[in-house]
Parts: structure tokens; C-alpha cells; sequence
């Protein structure tokens, strides 16, 4: 097949396949395209049936990619309980390289394969899983502990403590979706503790533990996190924003979706205890999360529809409507009770 008639996906594989060979003294097998929204991630097979991540990105920032790559190397010398991504150098000892395809630059990094299984892509999630989700959220910030970088000190559009900012740049954009009837009472909810942030403790956290960057194995009947994925979005910020958006994607497809946030929140409290206004801002944030999260996927839809999207927003949207259902000093006060056996604390 000529050049000319390959597909753009098709062509980036063969000259990813050469890069890898050449800089990586890979033999490739296979390539196989995961996904991605702004990253392009591949599954890499090698003749020596090792598996590794390729993560191409065009236009990064160096300064970006240089802090995410330390980050990695940080954790890679800590014990979080959990897998991590760690950083396969190039033949001569580069943390990343580059290729051209047609007139674009791309950065090329790669990663140890984590095993497990998405999040996402588990049909129903056990009550110790949601335990250790909450248990090992505690932990990665604890490994976090002594890294710093000055890009980690100011915020971005998922800065859960902005959750207001976030939402309101999505109307502007697109003010037919200030219709939507969860849009004022989130910014209620948010506003209520929105002063209350500033008083709390903080530390560095991933603030991005959702349902496709945690990875889940099965031992002895157990379902547990093996892996954590994706550290790009980090921040300094309040220490409760992590069980607060790990805890958000755990309620997705709940029937009863605040007894998965207090399994979340339990869990974290094994681990780090938090205090009485922690714990009166986890539901509100959670539920701001989930918030920018729809608002943020159906404005991108409007110019650029994706798969991913679709996905996303296929159970995000009926939990967000459950989740309205409950006022957050009904929330609170479970949350204070699930210590323990959450399945004994009830909403009042």
C-alpha cells in the first residue's frame, strides 16, 4: 500500500512503529490506538512480549511536560500501595523524544505497562473496592508529599476549588445551557462552602482519580486498585478535593450513590483523618465535579462531538440528577457517620 493511500491513524502507527525501534531499540509487534482527548495513547507490543504505553503529544509545552515527567520520576521512588506510571528512557537515557509526521512535531514519552482493568469498564464495583479507592486516594498523597513545581501552584479549568469559575466559562460560551435545572442549584450548593476552602488543609493530589484512570485487579475474590493513571491534572490544592473527586466518579451508575461516596470517604479516613469541615465540603465539591464535568463534555459536543464524550456523559448526567435529590446537610451527616460499616448510616 502506497503512502498516499494509507489513513492518517494508519500512517502515524508505521512511523510510530520506526520511531520506537530506532530510539527505544524496541522490535515492535504491534500497535494498537486506546484513545485519548488531547494525548494519543497506544498500546505497544514487542517481539519480547513486553507491553508498554506510548503517549504521543503534539504542541506540549516543554515546560509542562518537563514538571509531569518529574512528577513520575518522584513517585517512582515511593511506596503508595498502588502501581504507578513509570518512564521508559530512550536507548540514550532521554525521558521523552520526537518525531515529524507531515508538517506536525510530536513528543513521544513511554511508559511500563500497568495491568488491570478500567474503572469504567467494570459492571458493578464491591463495597471493599470503593474502600480502596478512598484508602489508596489517601495514599497517593502521601507519596505526592515533597515534590513541588511552580505549574502546580495555579489552576486550570478542573480546579474543583473553582468549580464556579469552570461552570460559568461553559455558559458564557454556550448560555442555552444555563437553562439546564441543575446549573443553580450546583452554584448554590458550591457557593454555600466556597469560603470555607481557604481554611483548610492542603497538599498536592492527583485531582483527577475518575473512572477511567483507576485500574482494578481481583485477588481471592477481592476486587482492589492496582493502578493509578494520569497525573497531568495535579494541583496544590485543599487535601479533601482527592476523596471528594475520587468519591464523584464512584458514584456513577449507584442506585444509591451516596453510600458509595461514604464507602470512598471511610476508606479515606483508614488512611488520613479528615476534620468536620473536610467533610462538610466533600459532597458539594463532588457534586460541582460532576457538574463541570457535564456542562464542559456538552459544550465541547456542540463543535466537536467525540466518542469519548458520548461516554462520558452517557451515566455522569443520571447521577448528577440523582445526586440533586439530596441536600448536602442530609449528605454531610452520613458522611460523618460512614466510619466503619457505612452500609449502617442513613440519610436523614
Amino acid at each position: 500500500m502506497s503512502p498516499t493511500a494509507l489513513s492518517g491513524g494508519q500512517e502515524e502507527e508505521i512511523v510510530l512503529t520506526e520511531h520506537l525501534n530506532a530510539q527505544y531499540e524496541m522490535s515492535v509487534d504491534a500497535v494498537d490506538f486506546l484513545g485519548g482527548e488531547v494525548d494519543r495513547n497506544y498500546r505497544i507490543e514487542t517481539s519480547a512480549g513486553v507491553t508498554f504505553l506510548a503517549k504521543v503529544q503534539k504542541d506540549k509545552d516543554l515546560r509542562t511536560l518537563q514538571w509531569q515527567e518529574a512528577i513520575l520520576v518522584h513517585l517512582a521512588s515511593r511506596d503508595a500501595g498502588v502501581s504507578m506510571p513509570t518512564i521508559v528512557p530512550t536507548s540514550d537515557g532521554r525521558l521523552h523524544s520526537r518525531y515529524s509526521l507531515k508538517a506536525n512535531t510530536a513528543i513521544v514519552s513511554v511508559h511500563n505497562w500497568l495491568s488491570g482493568t478500567e474503572l469504567i469498564k467494570l459492571p458493578s464495583h464491591s463495597d471493599s473496592l470503593l474502600t480502596d479507592i478512598g484508602a489508596k486516594s489517601a495514599s497517593i498523597t502521601r507519596a505526592l508529599e515533597g515534590f513541588d513545581a511552580p505549574a502546580l501552584h495555579q489552576s486550570h479549568h478542573w480546579d474543583v476549588t473553582r468549580s464556579d469559575r469552570a461552570i460559568r466559562s461553559c455558559l458564557d460560551d454556550h448560555p442555552q445551557l444555563a437553562g439546564e435545572p441543575y446549573v443553580r442549584t450546583v452554584l448554590e450548593w458550591f457557593n454555600e462552602v466556597q469560603s470555607k476552602l481557604t481554611e483548610l488543609p492542603r497538599a498536592l493530589v492527583h485531582h483527577d482519580l475518575n473512572d477511567n484512570n483507576l485500574l482494578v485487579d481481583t485477588n481471592d475474590g477481592q476486587q482492589h486498585v492496582s493502578g493509578v493513571l494520569d497525573f497531568n491534572d495535579a494541583l496544590f490544592s485543599v487535601r479533601v478535593a482527592e476523596p471528594a473527586i475520587a468519591g464523584a466518579y464512584a458514584m456513577l451508575r449507584k442506585e444509591d450513590p451516596l453510600r458509595a461516596l461514604g464507602l470512598v470517604v471511610a476508606g479515606y479516613q483508614q488512611v488520613q483523618s479528615l476534620s468536620a469541615d473536610e467533610l462538610e465540603v466533600v459532597y458539594p465539591l463532588a457534586v460541582a465535579r460532576l457538574c463541570v464535568q457535564v456542562l464542559t463534555l456538552t459544550a465541547r459536543s456542540q463543535s466537536n462531538p467525540t466518542e469519548y464524550g458520548t461516554r462520558r456523559m452517557e451515566h455522569t448526567l443520571p447521577a448528577l440528577g440523582r445526586l440533586l435529590e439530596i441536600e448536602p446537610a442530609a449528605a454531610t451527616t452520613y458522611l460523618r457517620e460512614a466510619r466503619g460499616d457505612v452500609a449502617q448510616a442513613k440519610v436523614i
